[in-house]
């Protein structure tokens, strides 16, 4: 079932329906997707069943319930999308329960070194890269995961190995987000320990390596040509760093959501085609937008809870913290929370890894003390 276990994994994962739908042919894609939905639900027939993950159900359940009210689509396309994400929430979760920090660090690590092959053999868009994600923002999703994975290592190897592979591929994806998370959880990690100062050092390093990339394959990217305009010190204005940013996308979405708060203006409206052609690229906006006030107070909860647990076993499990807010950072920027599910299942391992700490940390308080 181990080797089950990971085919399935490395559909998701490596989101390979939507890449070979996208650069193969439409039909392998299709083939794909399904097919990944019933090896998921073999494994989970043929595999011994826990307890479900109540809180990606719950959720589920408000967002395309509330959001049915108001659906003006095929009802056809609606069933067989609220079915793929319960297939993988109840399903899935089996999986993602016998995956351990070692397991998931080696696929998110070959899903960003995907980064890379996109580099090498294919042009990206304006010089950005993805791999298998299609979309670089996302691939720099992966990459910060990754990265927030690290720290939750104990062979101190793979935790450099990643460390490294991480930022690079990261970097490749010139997603912003990513290089202020990138920062900010390695200012987090010195206050585990100061000596991880030295892997921000490591990181500007990391980023010299760029301009022999360039110099090999040429990153024809307008963020690359700001970062050597910044520090060639060429005069790049803020307006031209900030130019492309979500706060814009986001402000013609607010009217909607002040309109409706309560039920929101159905499923779909805040998805591209909706009421624009583009959609919110914000989760927290699609959610409370779409489904109004009671969905998003459950789906804002979880994160909540990730972000307040996450602070409260730091020291201990750090990894937890630093990929919460990793994901929560990103779906500021990204409204695919349910249709990504290597997006759902990150989420639901989190919470798996989260519960069991909990769970460990009780069995010790009740453990007798042997000095008493």
């Amino acid at each position: 079932m181990q080797l089950f276990r990971y085919a399935v994994l490395a559909l998701f994962i490596f989101n390979l329906p939507a890449t070979a739908l996208k650069f193969i042919n439409p039909t392998l894609g299709t083939m794909l997707s399904y097919g990944s939905l019933l090896l998921l639900g073999l494994y989970y027939i043929f595999e011994s069943k826990g307890k479900v993950n109540k809180w990606l159900i719950l959720i589920g359940l408000s967002y395309y319930l509330t959001g049915a009210f108001q659906y003006n689509g095929q009802l056809r396309m609606f069933l067989v999308v609220v079915a793929k994400y319960f297939i993988v929430v109840i399903c899935g979760y089996e999986a993602i329960k016998r995956t351990t920090k070692k397991d998931l660090f080696y696929f998110l690590l070959i899903g960003s070194l995907s980064v890379a092959f996109h580099m090498v053999f294919f042009k990206g868009d304006y010089g950005r890269y993805s791999g298998f994600y299609i979309n670089p923002n996302v691939a720099g999703f992966i990459c910060i995961s990754g990265y927030g994975l690290t720290y939750g290592l104990s062979n101190l190897r793979l935790k450099l190995l990643g460390q490294f592979v991480f930022t690079l591929m990261g970097l490749l994806t010139f997603s912003r987000t990513f290089i202020a998370l990138w920062l900010f959880i390695n200012v987090m990690s010195i206050f585990l320990d100061i000596k991880n100062i030295r892997i921000i050092f490591l990181g500007f390093l990391i980023i010299s390596t760029l301009f022999t990339i360039d110099e090999l394959v040429g990153l024809d990217n307008p963020r690359f040509q700001q970062l050597k305009g910044i520090i060639y010190n060429e005069g790049v204005t803020a307006e031209e760093i900030g130019q492309g940013g979500r706060a814009q996308t986001w402000k013609k979405f607010y009217k909607h959501i002040e309109e409706k708060p309560f039920f929101g203006n159905g499923y779909g409206a805040f998805q591209g085609g909706g009421f624009y052609r583009l959609g919110s690229h914000n989760t927290y906006l699609l959610v409370i937008g779409e489904t109004g006030i009671i969905p998003f107070s459950i789906f804002i909860g979880l994160f909540i809870y990730f972000l307040y647990w996450g602070v409260v076993y730091f020291r201990e499990a750090p990894n937890i913290l630093m990929q919460s807010i990793g994901l929560s950072v990103f779906l500021l920027a990204n409204h695919n929370f349910f249709n990504f599910y290597y997006i759902t299942m990150i989420t639901m391992w989190l919470h798996y890894q989260l519960m069991e700490h909990k769970k460990s940390k009780k069995v010790k308080l009740l453990e007798p003390n042997p000095q008493q």
